[in-house]
């Protein structure tokens, strides 16, 4: 285009007269090409996907176009993404809050698959935290009742796993499911619930409700749900084990306003199981390196109720963190066994001399 404006203004400024003959060199100047065809705009489905191949096709390696009118199953498929992703989110939650509703008329001899399908549908949406609080205003959140407790574990781990999606790190959400009494019933369900994965499901919906919402721990505390947690880590169900350390480590890492849960947790006998677990020689990676955690975090600050009872010969701590550290520098776990030297010094270092911190 550069070079035709060029030569439109050039002869604009000539005298209207016969010009000498151009040369051979000039007569070679380059001639500009139309430009093909295009693809035509799509009317429907398959013209889309017509004009997606030709327009893409000189990207392609080299070939021969195979287009092939598309099978019903193939423009089946593509009608339900596209209509997918026009979908009416609250429409869609409101559908599912009325299915969920009748849980609690369903019998043990029921099939559960219907109300399923509806926690599934919850469950693809809330995750997002507009959509998480929009859930709670148009009512959603009076399907816990039926659902946490249906006689079908499916419809109970599927709720607790809503509870958990919806409460992380969600301040507001987290309120309502507080505000609703629901914690009793998640603590209770960790402890007792015949179904490992509704136990882990619910452990987790607490770890979600109580993190990085202090209010929440006295809901825990009230509930005693320190109990709840330490029996979860005696549990032979290894992922109970791992998520209920992890969350007590969590929580004693916490400087702010935790004296009185350190207490608490110190006078339940914390630390003397901690370091009887330990001691295991069986005991999961995951738990044990929670475990250290645990052990650090209520020791953090010289906490000096911590420390005595670290420091009880009959624990046997100082030898399983000395065979530990042991262990971890030879599968090559550095900040696990710095962690234990960390341990070593902060609790033992003046046992030598007789002097408490």
């Amino acid at each position: 285009m550069g070079n035709e404006e060029n030569t439109s203004n050039t002869s604009n400024t000539r005298p209207l007269s016969i010009q000498a003959p151009r040369s051979q060199n000039e007569s070679r100047q380059p001639q500009f090409q139309p430009i093909p065809n295009q693809p035509r705009q799509p009317t429907n489905l398959q013209g889309l996907l017509r004009f997606a191949m030709e327009a893409t096709r000189n990207e392609d390696a080299p070939s021969a176009s195979n287009f092939q009118p598309l099978d019903q199953e193939r423009q089946r498929f593509l009608n339900d993404a596209l209509t997918s992703m026009t979908v009416n989110v609250i429409e869609e939650l409101q559908k599912s809050i009325k299915v969920l509703l009748g849980a609690s008329e369903l019998r043990a001899e029921d099939d559960p698959s219907e109300y399923d399908k509806a926690l599934e549908v919850i469950a693809n949406y809330v995750d997002n935290m507009d959509t998480a609080n929009d859930f709670y205003k148009i009512g959603g959140f009076t399907i816990f009742g039926p659902c946490l407790n249906s006689t079908h574990s499916s419809l109970r781990w599927r709720a607790a796993d809503i509870i958990a999606e919806l409460t992380q790190n969600n301040p507001y959400c987290q309120e309502k499911i507080l505000e609703a009494g629901l914690m009793p019933i998640l603590l209770n369900m960790v402890d007792t619930d015949p179904s490992e994965q509704t136990r882990i499901k619910a452990l987790y919906a607490v770890s979600c409700l109580v993190r990085e919402y202090p209010i929440s721990l006295r809901h825990l505390d009230v509930n005693d749900g320190y109990s709840v947690l330490l029996r979860a880590m005696q549990s032979p169900v290894e992922k109970l084990q791992i998520k209920s350390a992890f969350l007590l480590s969590s929580l004693c890492s916490k400087d702010e306003n935790i004296d009185n849960m350190k207490t608490t947790l110190v006078k339940m006998g914390l630390i003397e199981q901690a370091a009887g677990l330990l001691a295991m020689q069986s005991l999961p990676c995951d738990t044990r390196d929670q475990l250290l955690r645990v052990l650090a975090g209520l020791a953090n600050n010289n906490y000096l109720p911590a420390l005595r009872e670290c420091r009880r010969p009959e624990l046997c701590l100082r030898q399983t963190l000395e065979r530990l550290r042991y262990e971890l520098k030879a599968e090559e776990s550095v900040d696990e066994a710095v962690l234990c030297t960390q341990l070593l010094d902060q609790i033992f270092s003046d046992c030598e001399t007789g002097q408490e911190r």
